[in-house]
């Protein structure tokens, strides 16, 4: 063991004395960052859900899709509903600087994609490497860390492939906060130009999967998805943590 390993893991269990481990997010004293009870209590989507958006399905015909295709993305899949601790979770994650769930919740997204098969077999095959949806620098630099490339890292370690570098998705330009905002103003907020690719190699010809924290309306993604194939990816498939409202 090296010194600089001997240091941290010291300062580690320094900590733990001082502060003992407990659950980010019900708190309950001595569990992991995320304990069993709050896993087991995340609400997978609902059946049936749409074959495209992976969004619960009324009718014979998803509304959503209705509403917003053609999608720049092929197809996306959420991990559970946007809902109760999972909720709690992710505000925690987000807006009360819980860096410490991300690869926690990761860890729970990626095995939701590859071992309970929320990804299609042959979509999961052909995965060639992760993209996070990045944050516009200066809302990244007030949060001190993206949130969707967190989670990405846990997948890709995952799958197996490699996770594109925070240069290779950009923000062209700032938007709104999509919180708050109607499907419509969502819309008109979020285009393909709100993001660019500036080195298209690294993701040309490869088929991609896409990450992020939630799954709302689909447009960030789709708009995502769609830069990434106006620069030569052969596919960009999907997959939230969470979809809601």
């Amino acid at each position: 063991m090296d010194a600089l390993t001997f240091a941290r893991q010291t300062a580690a269990g320094l900590l733990d004395l001082v502060y003992p481990p407990q659950c980010l997010v019900c708190g309950r004293a001595g569990a992991p960052v995320v304990c069993e009870e709050c896993v087991t209590s995340f609400v997978p989507i609902p059946e049936p859900s749409c074959a495209i958006c992976g969004r619960p399905q009324e009718g014979a015909a998803c509304g959503l899709c209705a509403l917003s295709a053609p999608w720049g993305f092929d197809i996306a899949r959420a991990a559970s509903v946007y809902t109760g601790p999972m909720r709690h979770a992710i505000h925690v994650l987000k807006y009360r600087g819980g860096e410490n769930l991300g690869a926690a919740l990761g860890a729970h997204l990626a095995n939701r994609c590859v071992a309970d098969g929320l990804l299609p077999a042959d979509v999961a095959a052909c995965i060639g490497a992760v993209a996070a949806v990045p944050m516009h620098a200066a809302r990244e630099r007030r949060r001190g860390y993206n949130q969707a490339r967190l989670l990405a890292e846990p997948v890709a370690q995952l799958i197996g492939v490699p996770l594109l570098g925070p240069d290779a998705l950009t923000r062209a330009r700032k938007t709104a906060a999509q919180v708050g905002l109607s499907p419509e103003a969502r819309r008109r907020n979020l285009s393909a130009d709100a993001f660019s690719v500036p080195d298209p190699a690294q993701v040309a010809g490869r088929h991609l999967l896409l990450i992020d924290d939630v799954f709302t309306t689909g447009t960030t993604v789709s708009a995502c998805a769609a830069a990434l194939k106006a620069a030569g990816a052969a596919s960009v498939n999907v997959a939230a943590l969470a979809a809601g409202e």
